[in-house]
Parts: structure tokens; sequence; C-alpha cells
């Protein structure tokens, strides 16, 4: 691809978030053969179509299914990993890599290309507790990779090893990984506030849009409100929220 301490807090106030994308032709601007192959639930897909949406870039969004690998890309790639964009004749398959080129695209908007250290310590909280909470949901999503039975079974059968237990016990723990989840969510605040983009703002959103599809999770006002805003620009909506 490509998370405790107020366990006994008082519940923060919260947003519940509403989210209204602005007619594409106010927020886009057309982007001539240039396809973004994604998958709708992978983080690091959506760290690119962010980038795309805050530059006003209008790449084709192709979604695709785990293992198969798009006819028109057959001799291009070894194996289907995304995201990958097709620019032209140019070809990149590094989400990193496609946002340095969507930033080139016009004034630039970031100083770097890399997660600050400070970012990643963050992250490292909670990402065990994301990935229980939102692994077990995203079969119920009806997402373009998981939409046929055998995209669903191949992620039913390899996904509960990466959480290190099965769908059914994740969802009973939802409660305990949800509080783990909301004693972090106030640390996103640094990454949203003010006027400046940078790459950490970028894969923070990432994070955030994947907690939308917890029904569960009360985001505090000072993530819901930062997020909800950049979000809309980028013309991104929420996941469908699910619950245990």
């Amino acid at each position: 691809m490509p998370f405790n301490l107020l366990q006994n807090s008082p519940r923060r106030p919260v947003v519940r978030m509403s989210f209204e994308v602005a007619p594409r032709s106010l927020l886009y601007l057309w982007t001539p053969a240039m396809n973004l192959y994604v998958f709708e639930t992978c983080p690091y897909c959506v760290r690119t179509r962010v980038m795309a949406g805050l530059k006003g870039l209008s790449p084709e969004i192709v979604h695709v299914e785990p293992g198969k690998i798009p006819e028109e890309l057959k001799g291009r790639i070894d194996r289907l990993t995304v995201p990958i964009l097709v620019d032209g004749e140019t070809l990149i398959q590094d989400s990193t890599e496609i946002i340095r080129r969507f930033d080139k695209i016009g004034a630039p908007i970031l100083s770097s290309y890399d997660p600050s250290g400070d970012l990643e310590d963050w992250r490292a909280t909670f990402a065990a507790a994301l990935n229980a909470l939102c692994y077990p949901r995203m079969p119920h999503l009806g997402v373009p990779e998981l939409a046929s039975p055998q995209s669903k079974a191949f992620f039913g059968q390899m996904m509960p090893e990466r959480i290190g237990m099965s769908f059914p016990d994740a969802l009973a723990k939802t409660t305990e990984l949800v509080r783990e989840v909301e004693a972090a969510l106030p640390g996103a605040e640094p990454y949203l506030s003010g006027d400046t983009i940078s790459f950490d703002t970028l894969a923070a959103l990432a994070d955030l849009q994947s907690l939308t599809m917890v029904a569960e999770i009360d985001f505090p006002v000072q993530i819901s409100i930062p997020f909800t805003q950049l979000m809309v620009r980028a013309g991104i909506p929420p996941f469908q929220a699910v619950a245990a």
C-alpha cells in the first residue's frame, strides 16, 4: 500500500460529515490521454487522486480487479500493483512518482515528495487498528475491485492473514479498535490546518478517507471540517459507512 490516550476521556464534540462534490466542470481541467488505474479502497491510490483533484487535473479513473492486468497494460507491467498512471507513452507504477508528475503540471504546490518522520510516527500509532477496522468492511462497500465473486473470495482469504485475525473477530473488537483510532485522530490536525498542502496532507487525507467506512468512528470537529473541505476540493466523496 499502500493509532489510546483518551480511553477514559469524555466524548469530544463531533461533526457528522456531509459531502457534496462541486460540478466537474468547476473542479477539473481536461487532461488528454491520462489514465489512472486504481483500487477504490487503496490509500496510495487515494493520495494520487487527491493530488490530481487539488491540482485541477482530470485523469480518467480506471478501476481494476486484484490480479487482473488490463489488456492494454499487458506486456507493459509484470504484475498488477496500483496506482498506475499512463500518460501518453509514459507509464508510472509508483504513487509518489505519480504525485510528483501531477505536481509538475502547472505551478507546483508541494515542497517535498516524502512523508515527514512526524507523520510516519503518527500513522504508526493507529495503523494496525485502521486495518483491522477497514478490511472487514471493504467487502460491503460495493467497490469495483471487489465486484466479482472471485475477487471477493480472494480478498476474504488473504486479508485476515494481514490483520492477524478473522473478519468476524475483528468486527467483534470494533469498540476497542475505534477507541484506539479516535485517540489518535487529533494528531492529524497539523497536516490539515493552514493554507499549505504538503505530502503529509495527502497521506493524512488518505488514511482519514479509509476511516469514513467505519460507522462507529466519531471525527472531532477540528479534523472533520478541514478533512471534508479538502476532499470536496479534490472531488472525492467519503465511503459508505459500514457498522459491525
